[in-house]
């Protein structure tokens, strides 16, 4: 049996497109961020609406019949540690050391996506508005993807990265920094006030560097061969 709200985001969904509903729900997040996370229950709210953007994303998935019972058992994985994870902050747990689980398992996650994404847009030759807001969700999902991985980074070996402003040892304020760090990184500003200090981390950076780069030049090529073979075609 359906639930309601399944339905309703399916309805949804197929009104405006699965990527473009989820392009909305990053876009809402990321301007929601900065406004809550300094709130006294900001970081409740931004794993909240985590979680819904979690649950779309796993029910819009489940569109393509070869990747329903992955995306289930993903999605469900996924939805459960952020809600652990959102259950130790009102209780005031140590998330210490669910983090060391929450982050690595959250970065596949994406990875996951980020690759399914790409492949349901190169299948078909034509371009609709849809898929090139996926294209836009990969390049958003990449950047959270990395900031991620800079926090994990960070968690696991402290130090890695110099910051201008004080966090006093806190992870939550470098995560909150690192993440506006990797996009920095990814549209390739590099504004300089967070610097990789480690080693890994400089590798880290740089990989994203040129990832973002490398993302964009294919993302442009792609978009004008499927003009250029739509306009073909309509001669």
């Amino acid at each position: 049996m359906n639930h309601p709200i399944h339905n309703t985001i399916r309805i949804i969904a197929n009104k405006t497109g699965k990527y473009t509903l989820f392009l909305i729900c990053l876009l809402v997040a990321l301007i929601l961020y900065p406004l809550v996370e300094s709130q006294s229950y900001g970081d409740i709210l931004l794993n909240a609406w985590c979680l819904i953007i979690m649950s779309s994303l796993a029910i819009s998935l489940q569109d393509e019949k070869s990747n329903r019972k992955t995306s289930l058992c993903t999605g469900a994985f996924v939805f459960l540690l952020i809600l652990i994870s959102l259950i130790s902050r009102t209780l005031e747990w140590k998330s210490q050391e669910i983090s060391h689980i929450l982050l690595p398992s959250c970065i596949l996650f994406i990875i996951y996506v980020i690759w399914v994404i790409i492949a349901s847009i190169f299948r078909k030759k034509n371009m609709s508005a849809d898929k090139l807001c996926g294209s836009i969700v990969v390049y958003i999902l990449i950047g959270i993807a990395w900031a991620l991985l800079y926090t994990y980074i960070e968690l696991w070996q402290p130090n890695s990265f110099s910051f201008t402003s004080a966090t006093e040892g806190d992870l939550h304020a470098k995560g909150s920094a690192l993440f506006y760090y990797s996009f920095v990184t990814l549209t390739t500003l590099g504004y300089g006030d967070i610097l990789p200090v480690s080693e890994f981390a400089r590798m880290v950076a740089y990989l994203e560097a040129v990832t973002g780069v490398m993302y964009t030049a294919i993302l442009v090529a792609g978009l004008v061969g499927h003009i250029s073979s739509y306009n073909k075609e309509g001669n």
